[in-house]
């Protein structure tokens, strides 16, 4: 899944402009107006838990870092007294 992936991965770009953008691995959505993409990429943030960079241009770029820090044994080990 992507959240765990080594490394960051682009995984998806919203764009006004259909001539900044074209082709690649990570599927483009196409928005009307700078409303809509940052509608759009507001969304897909907050269900892909990622980060929105601005790419000046019209486009975003929505990238999952690294990944998930490891849990910790001794936050689980906590005892009340």
């Amino acid at each position: 899944m992507l959240p765990d992936a080594p490394r960051s991965v682009m995984f998806a770009v919203v764009t006004i402009n259909r001539a900044a953008i074209g082709g690649g691995m990570a599927p483009i959505f196409y928005a009307e107006d700078a409303a809509e993409r940052d509608r759009i990429a507001l969304w897909l943030s907050r269900i892909t838990n990622c980060i929105v960079h601005d790419l000046h241009d019209g486009s975003l770029a929505l990238i999952v870092n690294a990944a998930a820090p490891k849990k910790s044994s001794s936050s689980s080990s906590h005892q009340g007294g």
